[in-house]
């Protein structure tokens, strides 16, 4: 539904006040009662959704970990603003952790963008294997040139296609539909090589813009499709899984590197094991809604993924360009 005004009012109240709070604390984490380290984590999705639960599971070990010196509160639901205006106020100093979907970080750095080329991955144990090993540490590298600390990967869920009017049995029912995508290069030209024409649509607008017709479709996972109730106003669902989307827990290296060695140690222990638990609830999310789904009325299609991976060709020589991105695109599918 259209954005709540005072709700987006106290988004930008909160965002203000927290940027105020450098000018009084400066590169120091904010201390809470009784000298406890209070630090403060963002992200955009409803509190019964995954990356809030992994968030949870990673305050709980922080604890654990500094015997309850160390407490993170966290803010879901935009709270603090959508994924790139969370970005910039981490390199501020307002936010110390963010969990963002990879493409809103590539404004920041270029190079994360590989992750978001269509049907990369060939499964989720592909996926992680990839973020957890010697690849993973690349886009990590990249990102620290850039002035951020990645903590792990979370996901975000395999991506598939929602519409209003019609379902999507074949790549030829996308021709001319307009279909919201996230603001991510690599997507927008995606779903424009499936025939179809991308619109920035912003996403807490979407289900209104499906609603009135502004939109005639978009592309989600199936947990976020169901807990945002898009099928209400999308009610055909073809599932084609033509991304797996990676989703980066950080923090500004300034401030990482401000903290103490163990404090330091406690959030990098802390985030590889909840992305773990992320991960776990994401799969079970997205294996366990079809059946509910159907029951509300979803018409569920099957389309054929080949001519999508097909027309995804002109996707990566659009967006491997050099010889880096290549090495590592290479690594990836190996």
């Amino acid at each position: 539904m259209f954005a709540n005004d005072a709700a987006s009012m106290t988004r930008v109240f909160v965002a203000l006040f927290l940027i105020l709070c450098i000018g009084a604390c400066g590169d120091k984490p904010v201390s809470g009662p009784a000298g406890k380290l209070v630090l403060r984590a963002g992200h955009t999705t409803n509190v019964d959704e995954p990356y809030h639960q992994g968030l949870l599971e990673m305050a709980r070990i922080v604890r654990e970990e500094t015997d309850g010196r160390v407490d993170i509160q966290i803010y879901p639901s935009m709270q603090l603003g959508g994924e790139k205006a969370m970005l910039e106020g981490l390199l501020l100093g307002a936010i110390d952790i963010v969990v963002t979907a990879n493409g809103p970080v590539t404004n920041f750095v270029p190079g994360m963008g590989v992750l978001d080329l269509p049907f990369l991955f060939e499964s989720r144990e592909h996926m992680y294997s990839v973020l957890d090993g010697e690849v993973g540490d690349e886009f990590a590298a990249r990102l620290e040139e850039r002035g951020f600390r990645l903590l792990a990967f979370y996901e975000a869920g395999v991506r598939h296609i929602m519409t209003s009017e019609r379902p999507v049995h074949s790549i030829e029912d996308l021709e001319g539909l307009k279909m919201r995508t996230m603001q991510v290069p690599a997507h927008i030209a995606s779903f424009n090589a499936f025939g179809a024409n991308a619109v920035a649509v912003d996403y807490s607008e979407l289900y209104g813009g499906l609603q009135t017709g502004l939109v005639d479709g978009a592309e989600a996972a199936n947990t976020n499709y169901s807990n945002k109730k898009f099928y209400e106003v999308a009610p055909h669902w073809a599932q084609l899984g033509w991304v797996m989307l990676t989703a980066d827990v950080l923090m500004s290296s300034k401030r990482f590197e401000s903290l103490p060695p163990d404090v330091q140690a406690a959030l990098e222990t802390a985030a590889r094991q909840s992305a773990h638990h992320e991960r776990r609830l994401y799969a079970e999310s997205d294996n366990s809604l079809l059946e509910t789904l159907e029951a509300q009325g979803v018409v569920v299609t099957y389309p054929d993924p080949a001519p999508f991976r097909e027309a995804s060709a002109r996707v990566y020589e659009q967006f491997v360009t050099n010889d880096e991105d290549r090495a590592l695109l290479e690594a990836i599918l190996e």
